[in-house]
């Protein structure tokens, strides 16, 4: 029996060593294996990994507070400039100018523009807090288009946005067609505001001395794109606010507003000393003071409670050991077993060479991966009247050759939201990404032709080894979940008051001016809606409907039928069959209010009763559309239960709305 037990136990210690080999083997020595647990083991592993690899930990952290955050200096390079300095006046004003779709008044007929569609689209009309601060979709729609998302019976939420019915988008923004010298067609004016590249994050947007997925804001002053030398991300806005019809026009929006009048006075004490002397509302709000408002705003868009973060801050048990091993594939270089993600996505953001963590290198970002063009470069292409033309990244700034499709490198934190990735958006998820670096193999001849791929992506094993980084299914799993999990903040999407990560959306707080801005809510300020009264993000019926501010009938769209009824004691079950007989799909949810309902008889799973449409007071059920719609000609079949007393015949009838929210 002593023998077995012996032989037993040193079979547990054969399996010990193996597993031990093995972890060595995938990610190097992780010193003395007694002591502590293995996920403790792994925490002081990637520790000593990040140390080694970026010189601190605290080159990795986020400033705790947005006055930390990095902000224009003045010459001698440490004291923040006044003019540019974030305060919580002014970071409000911004948020709030953000996602007001009051400023899109720049209209200009004579090349498609539509005047009835102004004031219908924001900044975040293409930056969702829902979608990682990005579109959401692969073709991002401000101006033109309509609606926002919708949300499924399991809580996700889905982008829907697409172009209104009738309205055509000729060439994308902010292509210009010349001809002799004449601008025949300018996508900053036509029909449909929409960029030939997935819109970017605005995560980390303080950390990035060029901005844009090129670079184009933030070069230095007096160049084409920066004649008026402003800090990058003050430069980001203007080129914003030219391309998306609000310069210039937008001020005078604005100054109709009596909540924003006040809000710009909390915002720029020396502006409003100014108007107070002239009178002159130019003085006060205007396209310098709207600028340096949302760049103030853009530049507190960070996350600082993921569990990576945690981890960064001494709590080791923040990463699941599959992160842990994930962290280190990321840290660590290839000759160490990692896949040395680190090197171009160092830094709080992750969005910088490693090495450059205080954000000073310009060109060392931006690079070649081998992907070719966006979609909607097809529309371009057409516009142009050119088919050779490309989207060639940082050379379109640059004009240099060597710069062929290079762009920046972006943050990586909030993949999970993200839905679409790379500037083209070729990918659908974090996955995929991580497989195309594993293979090593551009999927664009002609950004590959280029000349320009970074052997980084195609050979970063050596110049002589296979492509690709060859890792284990295993180890993709691993990274695979450090990226998407471990670099996750639910407060960025979700309002948490006890978080010090800020929603990216407006929020219970930002507007509920009754509660938090009695002063706003003095001057006119509603519930729920912007500064200027108008609904959040965009201003369409679609998306008013998305946001639950209003509903539309659509009882006279919708056929009802009764394909039978079960009953099962006091419960009867309607098989109840919608049939959409109009023209037009019917979208987002269907709420299904029961009036004339016969009395003493309940709808069993009622949402509630109807707080004023049709009437209030009648209860209701909501219905998740497949896919958010019922197309012309298509039917659902959806079961309602009925709680009636014996041997009663059930009759109602229903009103049908169209809308999220409570009717």
């Amino acid at each position: 029996m002593k023998q077995k037990q012996n032989s037993i136990q040193g079979s547990r210690q054969k399996v010990k060593l193996l597993l031990t080999i093995s972890f060595v083997i995938l990610f190097g020595y992780v010193g003395p294996v007694q002591g502590g647990g293995q996920q403790e083991r792994l925490a002081r592993v990637l520790k000593e990994a990040i140390l080694a690899r970026v010189g601190g930990l605290d080159k990795l952290r986020v400033p705790a507070t947005n006055a930390a955050l990095p902000q224009p200096t003045l010459a001698d390079g440490v004291t923040v400039d006044p003019r540019f300095a974030i305060t919580e006046a002014k970071r409000y004003l911004g948020k709030q100018l953000f996602f007001d779709p009051v400023r899109t008044t720049r209209i200009r007929p004579e090349f498609g523009g539509i005047p009835e569609l102004a004031r219908t689209a924001s900044c975040g009309s293409c930056h969702l807090g829902e979608a990682a601060g990005k579109a959401g979709q692969v073709i991002n729609l401000a101006l033109g288009a309509e609606g926002r998302g919708y949300t499924d019976e399991n809580g996700m939420f889905h982008v829907r946005r697409h172009i209104q019915s009738g309205v055509v988008d000729v060439i994308p923004t902010p292509a210009q067609y010349i001809v002799n010298g004449v601008v025949v067609e300018d996508g900053r004016f036509d029909a449909v505001d929409a960029v030939p590249r997935l819109s970017p994050s605005m995560i980390g947007f303080a950390f990035n001395n060029r901005l844009l997925l090129g670079g184009k804001a933030g070069e230095p002053a007096g160049s084409p794109t920066n004649r008026r030398g402003l800090p990058t991300s003050e430069n980001l806005v203007e080129i914003a606010f030219d391309a998306h019809r609000m310069l210039e026009t937008q001020k005078e929006a604005l100054q109709e507003s009596r909540v924003y009048i006040k809000l710009f006075q909390d915002a720029f004490p020396e502006e409003a000393a100014r108007f107070a002397s002239s009178g002159n509302l130019d003085d006060l709000i205007n396209d310098d003071t709207i600028e340096r408002a949302v760049a103030t705003f853009l530049r507190t868009v960070v996350t600082r409670n993921t569990p990576w973060d945690r981890f960064l801050a001494g709590d080791e048990r923040a990463l699941t050991k599959r992160q842990l091993r994930g962290a280190l594939l990321f840290v660590r270089d290839i000759s160490q077993g990692g896949a040395n993600c680190i090197s171009c996505h160092s830094g709080p953001m992750l969005n910088k060479q490693l090495g450059d963590e205080a954000g000073k290198l310009i060109e060392e970002n931006f690079y070649n991966l081998g992907i070719g063009d966006h979609p909607l470069q097809g529309l371009a292409r057409a516009a142009l009247q050119n088919p050779n033309h490309h989207d060639i990244g940082r050379a379109e700034i640059t004009g240099r050759a060597e710069d062929n499709f290079k762009f920046r490198t972006l943050t990586l934190r909030q993949l999970r939201d993200g839905g679409q990735f790379m500037h083209s958006a070729l990918f659908r998820s974090v996955r995929e990404v991580v497989e195309y670096f594993n293979a090593g193999v551009p999927e664009d001849p002609i950004a590959a032709a280029a000349g320009t791929v970074t052997p980084r992506f195609t050979h970063p094993r050596g110049p002589n080894q296979p492509s690709g980084l060859g890792s284990s299914s295993a180890n993709i799993d691993a990274l695979v979940d450090f990226l998407e999990n471990a670099l996750y903040d639910p407060a960025f999407v979700h309002f948490d008051p006890r978080s010090t990560t800020d929603t990216f959306e407006l929020n219970e707080r930002d507007l509920t001016y009754s509660v938090y801005r009695p002063d706003l809510a003095a001057l006119g300020a509603v519930d729920g809606l912007m500064a200027s009264g108008l609904a959040p993000s965009n201003n369409d019926a679609l998306t008013r409907r998305d946001r639950g501010l209003e509903f539309l009938d659509v009882t006279s769209r919708v056929m009802v039928s009764r394909r039978g009824v079960d009953r099962n004691g006091p419960v009867q079950t309607h098989h109840l069959i919608f049939t959409n007989i109009s023209s037009a799909p019917v979208d987002t949810h269907l709420i299904v209010a029961f009036v004339s309902l016969t009395p003493g008889v309940e709808v069993i799973g009622a949402e509630g009763f109807t707080a004023q449409l049709p009437v209030s007071g009648v209860p209701y059920v909501r219905v998740f559309l497949p896919g958010g719609v019922i197309a012309p000609d298509a039917s659902i079949d959806v079961p309602v239960q009925f709680s009636a007393p014996a041997d009663t015949a059930v009759q109602f009838s229903v009103v049908l709305l169209s809308g999220q929210g409570i009717p």
